[in-house]
């Protein structure tokens, strides 16, 4: 079941950046922008990879996909809304959601460290079950 993306208000919706969304949405798992751009050209032969390069940072800085990290191209995942965070397979680059949180909450680090915090990722990386 494919997630509806959006774009930030403002942002104009062109037919590319449409089928750009769409796939994004559709896509299971993670992807690169080559991959991504590859399939986009298909539905959209003229589409340019710069268009696919600023529409990829739109949807990093509005929260719909996360980066990870990704040894030479940077790996893309589309996320939901919900907090999580990312178990990735360092074996065969398998990618599961968590609920499970190990950072401190704001009150604790603002009472332990005088800091405020505003968000936070979380990233762990090491071998899944199928391959452990």
């Amino acid at each position: 079941m494919a997630v509806e993306l959006t774009l930030p208000h403002g942002v104009r919706l062109t037919s590319q950046r449409r089928t750009l969304l769409r796939l994004v949405a559709e896509w299971r798992g993670s992807f690169t922008v080559a991959e991504l751009h590859e399939r986009a050209r298909a539905a959209e032969p003229g589409l340019g990879l710069a268009t696919t390069y600023r529409t990829v940072e739109l949807l990093r800085s509005s929260g719909a996909i996360h980066p990870l990290l990704g040894e030479g191209a940077h790996v893309y995942l589309r996320c939901g809304p919900d907090h999580h965070h990312h178990l990735v397979c360092t074996s065969c680059g398998g990618v599961e959601e968590t609920a499970l949180c190990a950072v401190p909450p704001p009150e604790e680090l603002r009472r332990l460290h005088g800091f405020e915090s505003t968000s936070h990722e979380l990233d762990i990386y090491g071998t899944c079950g199928r391959c452990a």
